[in-house]
């Protein structure tokens, strides 16, 4: 695959056929819906990567980030996070595994304790935490970037 020949993009269809095609093809339950705004990387009209952001009173939830298993590695997650941040300017909270907040940081996120969350996200973090889900708090804002 000729990584020059990747679009990236905001998906602007009607419908998220596509984009929750390519995240069940992850083996990922979530599904994009509704008002959500979701960023994809293509190539030759296939979903190569995707993420998903949640609006919210004045700032983002960013869920559901993932590229291609072959194709990991290869800068697309970084490429549509920085999209994202060009394209919103409110800030942008997510809840990544432990493992990934290098990436995160690398990406200009930054970390934060669960009790400086906007009050719904704080409910959810606590949720998903006593999942048993290894996770943490972080962030971009416009100044950020």
């Amino acid at each position: 695959m000729n990584l020059e020949h990747i679009t990236l993009s905001e998906w602007a269809q009607p419908n998220f056929r596509a984009v929750n095609k390519f995240y069940r093809s992850q083996k990922h339950k979530g599904s994009a819906s509704g008002d959500e705004r979701v960023f994809i990387a293509s190539y030759d009209d296939q979903v190569i990567a995707a993420v998903r952001l949640v609006p919210q009173q004045g700032f983002y939830w960013l869920r559901s980030l993932y590229v291609k298993n072959e194709l990991r590695g290869q800068h697309l997650g970084l490429a549509l996070l920085t999209l994202v941040r060009q394209q919103l300017t409110p800030a942008i909270y997510c809840f990544p595994y432990t493992h990934l907040e290098d990436f995160y940081q690398g990406a200009g996120y930054s970390p934060l304790a669960s009790a400086q969350l906007p009050e719904p996200l704080q409910q959810l973090f606590v949720k998903y935490r006593g999942k048993g889900q290894g996770i943490i708090c972080m962030v971009s804002s416009a100044t950020d970037i």
